[in-house]
């Protein structure tokens, strides 16, 4: 059954699919081609008659990865010109003036890839527990996160800011309530959550916030960016301006991306940098962020805005295996890591007492580089926000991989999606018989969250730092950072 809605730019047909409705493709900007490839977004043209919102768009340029068993379940089917989009996900469009919760999922991918409309983003789940979910597409690598001198910065997170005020604008046609959003997102969707609190342009277009798996310290200077820019250029052999990144071929263009990114792996040639993982980043500019994130917020920036935010237990262990290191490290990469971290071989010691014991050097390193990406940078983030927030961290293991390292970057996605059953099976990650009971307590807690009801722990306070471990087993947990958290006190 097919299901029509009024918006500002016109009416739009979606379908009625396992008890929602799902509108597919909305433009919340104008396609950013021609000149407006490199300019901030523009409020999408009105259109006459119904537009079809039954079919996924395309999704922002990027590069194709064929090798990658979750390529399809990340990305999207089709990338093009037409991709500032976004999907969503409602129980009924019909209760216009039910004022349900409403969640905005952003994608993750290293502001490099990823789309909002991929398997891995599907909202039912959501909408099914009464929340108006909507996933946004948002521009990528050069187009959105590559800084040039003649171009305005941080294009991506400007589109997102535009697909808020399209919420605001448009949500309550699909039954949501303009003054209750929540964003959420994942990797570069969780730092996008963690720059949009610090972005005054984002003032008042969200109630609450969830960073999974975020680093609130990625921001640099133009200056310190600019040697992305000239690396990209040379791949591509054109100036580093606006006209020669728009006058280069486009599949080109993601050929060179991806070239780089492999690149970016080689710890030798970027230092410091690679251990970010990706080039593409956001830059302090006073017309869009003008702060670092933890300055910002310890200044006062989304005080009223209620924060959730944490890690997985292992984000780097992918990280570490593209290297083929993972399990075998040797002496060299653990001291450019190490010397990276601020860290010495002693400090490692505080890892085996602490929460490892046994650990050989490869997860040693690991956990600290996960503690020096993502979970200290999250803590850093709820210790200089000023209003309410809580933590948790994800520690369930993949049966796929090594004993001590199994909580991988992402592998928190299909559980607070709710959606185990779309993970591709063919990679062996959740194994065989996934925790449902855990899924279920994750996206509840997210959704009682959004809901305004808290997600069911205390919150991350000084005195206590209670933070919620979601395994098998879950429970809240006094300060479960412990030992290690003191060890970085010291370590800036």
């Amino acid at each position: 059954m097919e299901v029509e809605v009024c918006l500002a730019a016109g009416r739009i047909r979606g379908r009625v699919s396992d008890g929602c409705t799902v509108f597919r493709s909305v433009p919340y900007a104008q396609p950013p081609r021609g000149s407006l490839r490199f300019a901030p977004p523009r409020p999408a043209s009105s259109w006459e008659g119904v537009r079809d919102a039954t079919t996924p768009g395309p999704g922002c340029p990027q590069p194709s990865v064929p090798a990658d068993p979750l390529g399809n379940y990340h990305g999207p089917a089709t990338t093009g010109g037409d991709c500032l989009t976004l999907d969503v996900w409602t129980p009924d469009p019909s209760r216009s003036t039910a004022g349900l919760p409403v969640m905005v999922w952003i994608h993750g991918g290293g502001y490099a890839t990823g789309a909002g409309s991929a398997p891995a983003h599907e909202g039912s789940a959501f909408a099914r527990d009464g929340v108006v979910y909507v996933a946004i597409n948002y521009r990528l690598n050069v187009d959105g996160f590559l800084p040039v001198a003649d171009r305005p910065a941080n294009l991506g997170l400007r589109d997102q800011v535009a697909a808020l005020t399209w919420v605001r604008e448009n949500i309550a046609s699909f039954g949501g309530n303009p003054d209750n959003v929540t964003i959420f997102g994942q990797s570069g969707g969780a730092v996008s959550v963690m720059n949009l609190l610090a972005m005054p342009s984002a003032r008042g277009l969200f109630r609450r916030a969830v960073s999974q798996s975020g680093c609130s310290m990625t921001a640099v200077s133009r200056a310190q960016a600019q040697e992305a820019t000239d690396r990209m250029a040379q791949l591509l052999g054109v100036p580093a301006t606006v006209e020669g990144f728009a006058g280069a071929d486009p599949d080109a263009t993601q050929d060179a991306v991806l070239r780089f990114l492999l690149e970016f792996n080689e710890a030798d040639r970027w230092g410091a940098q690679s251990f970010l993982i990706s080039p593409f980043r956001t830059v302090i500019d006073e017309d869009s962020l003008p702060q670092d994130v933890p300055t910002a917020l310890a200044a006062g920036a989304s005080a009223d805005v209620e924060v959730l935010a944490g890690t997985t237990r292992d984000e780097t262990v992918g990280f570490m295996a593209i290297r083929g290191l993972l399990g075998h490290t040797d002496e060299h990469f653990a001291r450019l890591a190490l010397d990276t971290f601020g860290l010495t071989d002693g400090d490692l010691a505080v890892y085996r007492k602490a929460s490892r014991p046994g650990a050989d050097l490869s997860e040693l390193i690991q956990a600290a580089w996960t503690d020096w990406a993502f979970r200290i940078p999250t803590l850093r983030l709820l210790e200089a926000h000023q209003g309410m927030h809580h933590a948790y961290e994800f520690t369930w293991p993949s049966p796929a991989l090594p004993p001590g390292c199994g909580s991988d970057h992402s592998l928190d996605l299909p559980f607070v999606h709710d959606n185990l059953a779309a993970f591709p099976a063919g990679t062996g990650r959740l194994g065989h018989e996934p925790p449902q009971h855990l899924a279920t307590a994750m996206h509840d807690a997210w959704v009682a969250f959004a809901h305004g009801r808290g997600p069911g722990w205390e919150p991350y306070t000084p005195d206590r730092r209670v933070t919620m471990r979601f395994d098998t087993e879950s429970g809240p947990v006094e300060d479960l950072a412990g030992a290690e958290r003191l060890l970085w006190q010291g370590v800036r």
